[in-house]
């Protein structure tokens, strides 16, 4: 039992020691699927998403490890078996920036999550369906608009960004 505290303990003052050296925190809010940036505690940005068809275990926190525009997509097997099963689309394993399949949009943005029970693959990133944009329609990632994501992506590059999911 106290080996349980001790570690809970030691994950939470981790966790607030990273919020701590953060210049941002995006909050993605699971009840309102909505997206919200802080600078200092104060919100300065808020965008509507769309969420995982199926709620993944939360609280979810991670950093940002990297923002790419014009981003390749490369489909995982389970993925492109959904795409066919549901629209008779057979999907590349890779497909270009451009594409009007590629589901990446026209930025992604990478997280190194610090639970190891979350899938490691999810993003948060554009998309080629907008009219996705406030349901719960993907396989894991968060869709924001071409714009939103273009916007949130110029704020936050290259600072210290933490990510909570919630």
């Amino acid at each position: 039992m106290r080996q349980t505290y001790t570690l809970f303990f030691f994950t939470i003052a981790s966790f607030w020691s990273v919020m701590a050296s953060a210049e941002f925190i995006i909050k993605v809010d699971f009840r309102e699927a909505r997206l919200y940036l802080y600078d200092e505690g104060k919100e300065v940005a808020s965008f509507s998403v769309a969420l995982p068809r199926v709620n993944p275990k939360l609280p979810i926190t991670g950093r940002v490890e990297g923002v790419e525009e014009n981003p390749y997509w490369a489909p995982t097997k389970a993925t492109r078996e959904y795409y066919f099963k549901k629209s008779g689309v057979e999907l590349p394993e890779l497909i270009r920036p451009g594409d009007p399949r590629n589901a990446m949009g026209n930025v992604k943005i990478r997280i190194a999550f610090n639970e190891a029970r979350v899938n490691q693959t999810i993003r948060i990133h554009g998309t080629n369906q907008e009219e996705s944009i406030g349901r719960r329609v993907s396989r894991g990632c968060i869709r924001m608009r071409n714009d939103d994501i273009k916007k949130l992506s110029e704020i936050i590059r290259g600072e210290k960004t933490v990510v909570v999911f919630n």
